[in-house]
């Protein structure tokens, strides 16, 4: 068991930001998400005029975009339960799935137990909805409205949401809470409590269209916070969640995962009697947990390249958070200062994870970014006698042979302090191992058609120019990383090259559960290509120990004729057939495509005796010559030669229904086990068409699949009355019928598949979320901190 771990997906919404690429974009650049109000916006809000008309009242905020937008049937959600639930609560779900959908996984399908620690900011919502509606004299249902919004389920509901098992716990310790949650998650982890673990925290208000400043308090009176400024002079609370995936480091490795950053070590104490007051800061509690997850980390101060501050923005607590940090970092040479809250204010329970989302962005691009105030004028304070600088620019931020660490600190109002160090993934650990095909068969999917579109856009704009091992990670995480849902279609693409994507017109809805599946084994051919012979291990293994029976069963010319036609290519005969067939079911099987009913005429009945257990693979094989030479050498005593042979073989009851060539209805097991039954089979077997139509009448939804080759039983399938749509060939490409099989809804092993195709998992197509916004009736135009164009025209749609 590894004692690391691993920083493996991460997500994060903020003012100005989306995702983490925006974030980079505006940290990196300097710039910020902060908004001022004009009075007709604050009108608009129902911010009252005596309010803002207050020479206290600072119309600022950092607004999260489109805070109230959710898609209930994502999260098995009602309309009416989404209205009741805090829109923090609904914003976590969502990015707690893209933290793991970052790191090339779906999170409904995580194979071990997965923790959740989180922290929320207090929210007005439960309580605004309980007095509104008395106010309007309308019933709550008290108990739907404490699971929606209470903190003590904000944890649990994400974990019963996507199945996770492991320790689930909201974590309030006001600013420092979600550094706190990623500590006891690292911790729970390193004591075997859960391999995987998801930590963040939010921070939404829907009241916040600024603030009334009184004197004492510690927010800005110019609404601006300056983390490390001589100017700075409060802080300003902002809108946003983050949320981070964390994975022991060898199961990261295992499966592959973009390693972000390793966790070096995380430190969490409270500065007891030892401040001034409640609210205020300690020195020696910040000094003494520094220098407590330095020795956990077992990194040197002078280690420490980037520290992502606290940063208040408060004049008294900048001051004492770098007096504390000096004295623990000593003598130790240059480290950049930083914090996020002046780009995206000040997030309480989600800022310290944001913060680990900044240091883990500065190691991926190289760069450290600039102190926001900076850029705009405002003047830094007094750093000489410290190690750390400021910047105005970016500064370079290289890989080095001895690695490179940032550390985040967080302190919550109360004295509860965190901090975590992260560092570089080591060379050897950013190599994964690819093994792979060399066309990539892409799985895709969306919730409808329209975003199936913007998705195969999307998989189309990864992939074009990529190279090789790219697209192998994206065929990867595609197939092993992604839910398969409604709407689907597929594309082939090479390794190199350009691949054929599909239009719009061939996108599929999968219906809610996999249909049935129908084996078409044929009799003849056309000619059948067997490049699977010389790439599928599974195939291959198959095909050859049929072939050593078929070498003791048949003349050497024949044989040699068989042989070669498998290995090389050459005349199709019912043994070619037969080992082509059961070749191709072995493969499928391997990726758990495994056939409800088999329908075979002549030959072909043989290999569906094989295939549904009636027969052993040995006495199939024989079974198969023997047929073949019953109908060279005695014609005329087709049947009665052929029965003969037969009972030198154990003949079973059918594990899988098999279509009778005999009758057209299901072959019995009485009739599976006489051997006067496959002699008489040998004579005329009825037409294929009422075998279908036997297949039809019980499964009329089913999927068609013809192992082998040629177009005689696919033609026959259509006129028994099957749905051109649901007719499928193996032949020529068996992967475009793997996917084609998945787009109709049938169930296909991608971990199975992934022996054989393997790469790592990357941060691709995600998936596309219904954006409507769900707000409690009782609370529209109560709600300053929503723009009333957000909700405008919106809602009335669902």
């Amino acid at each position: 068991m590894s004692d690391r771990v691993a920083v493996v997906g991460m997500s994060i919404r903020a003012a100005g930001v989306r995702n983490t690429a925006d974030f980079w974009q505006l940290i990196s650049t300097g710039k910020t998400g902060r908004r001022e109000m004009g009075q007709g916006e604050l009108t608009r809000r129902g911010v009252p005029e005596r309010r803002y008309k207050d020479p206290a009242y600072v119309p600022v905020t950092y607004p999260m975009a489109d805070s109230l937008g959710f898609d209930p049937a994502a999260f098995g959600f009602s309309g009416p339960e989404a209205e009741l639930t805090d829109p923090q609560h609904r914003v976590l779900l969502e990015e707690c799935y893209r933290a793991v959908e970052s790191s090339g996984c779906f999170i409904g399908s995580l194979p071990d137990r997965v923790g959740v620690f989180l922290g929320s900011r207090t929210s007005g919502y439960g309580p605004r909805i309980e007095y509104l509606s008395a106010a309007a004299g309308l019933d709550v249902d008290a108990a739907a409205l404490a699971v929606g919004t209470d903190p003590d389920y904000l944890a649990n509901r994400v974990s019963y949401a996507f199945g996770l098992t492991g320790p689930s716990m909201t974590v309030l310790t006001a600013c420092s809470s979600s550094s706190v949650a990623v500590h006891l998650a690292c911790q729970a982890i390193l004591a075997g409590e859960c391999d995987s673990a998801l930590a963040g925290g939010v921070a939404l208000d829907v009241g916040d269209a600024g603030y009334l400043f009184a004197e004492g308090s510690i927010n800005s009176p110019r609404g601006r916070c300056e983390p490390y400024m001589a100017s700075a002079d409060g802080t300003v609370e902002g809108n946003g969640a983050a949320v981070v995936f964390l994975r022991r480091l060898d199961v990261a490795l295992a499966a592959g995962h973009p390693i972000l950053g390793v966790v070096a070590g995380t430190a969490v104490n409270n500065d007891g009697r030892e401040r001034a007051g409640f609210t205020a800061p300690g020195v020696a509690g910040q000094v003494e947990l520094i220098e407590e997850a330095l020795d956990v980390a077992g990194v040197p101060a002078d280690g420490i390249g980037l520290l992502e501050g606290h940063g208040s923005g408060t004049s008294i607590g900048d001051a004492l958070e770098i007096e504390a940090a000096a004295q623990a970092f000593g003598g130790a040479g240059a480290c950049r200062l930083h914090s996020v809250k002046a780009n995206i204010g000040n997030l309480t329970a989600a800022a310290g994870a944001a913060g680990l989302i900044a240091c883990l962005l500065a190691l991926r691009h190289e760069r450290i970014p600039p102190n926001a105030p900076l850029l705009t004028g405002a003047p830094p304070v007094d750093l000489r006698g410290t190690p750390f600088t400021l910047a105005d620019r970016p500064v370079p931020w290289p890989r080095s042979a001895t690695g490179r660490y940032g550390a985040v600190s967080s302190f919550g109002l109360g004295g509860t302090n965190a901090h975590v160090i992260i560092g570089d993934a080591e060379a050897e650990v950013r190599l994964a191992a690819r093994r792979g095909r060399s066309w990539q068969l892409l799985p895709l999917s969306a919730d409808d058609p329209e975003r199936l579109r913007a998705t195969v856009e999307a998989v189309r704009t990864a992939v074009d120019g990529a190279p090789a091992d790219v697209r192998q990670d994206i065929g990867h995480t595609l197939r092993t990383g992604r839910p398969g849902l409604a709407a689907r279609t597929t594309a082939l693409i090479p390794l190199e090259g350009n691949g054929t994507w599909p239009d719009p017109d061939r996108f599929r809805t999968a219906p809610p559960g996999p249909p049935p599946l129908v084996f078409l084994l044929p009799d003849e051919d056309a000619g059948a290509a067997l490049a699977l012979y010389r790439t599928e291990p599974v195939f291959r293994s198959t095909v050859d120990e049929s072939l050593a029976v078929m070498a003791q069963t048949l003349d050497p010319a024949t044989f040699a004729a068989v042989r070669d036609a498998v290995r090389a290519g050459g005349p199709v005969s019912p043994p070619v057939l037969h080992l082509l067939g059961i070749g191709q079911h072995a493969f499928l099987g391997e990726l758990g495509i495994r056939p409800d009913v088999l329908v075979g005429p002549g030959a072909g009945e043989l290999t569906a005796a094989q295939l549904s257990g009636v027969l052993s693979a040995e006495d199939a094989a024989r079974a198969v010559c023997w047929r073949g030479q019953a109908l060279a050498d005695t014609p005329s005593e087709a049947a009665a030669h052929f029965a003969r042979r037969l009972r030198e073989v154990r003949l079973h009851a059918p594990g899988t229904p098999v279509v009778s060539g005999v009758t057209g209805s299901w072959l019995t097991a009485e009739e599976a086990g006489d051997p006067g039954y496959w002699g008489v089979q040998l004579g005329e077997p009825v037409p294929v068409g009422e075998a279908v139509r036997t297949v039809v009448s019980e499964h009329p939804d089913a999927v068609y699949l013809q192992l082998g080759g040629g177009t005689e039983l696919l033609a026959a399938a259509r006129r028994g009355g099957v749905a051109e749509e649901a007719v499928l060939a193996a032949q020529p490409d068996i992967f475009q019928a793997v996917g084609a099989l998945w787009e109709r809804g049938v169930r296909v092993d991608w971990d199975a598949y992934a022996e054989r195709d393997r790469a790592r998992r990357i941060d691709v197509a995600p998936r596309a979320f219904a954006r409507t916004p769900w707000l409690h009736p009782a609370l529209r135009g109560h709600c300053p901190g929503i723009d009333p164009a957000e909700l405008a025209g919106k809602q009335a749609d669902r």
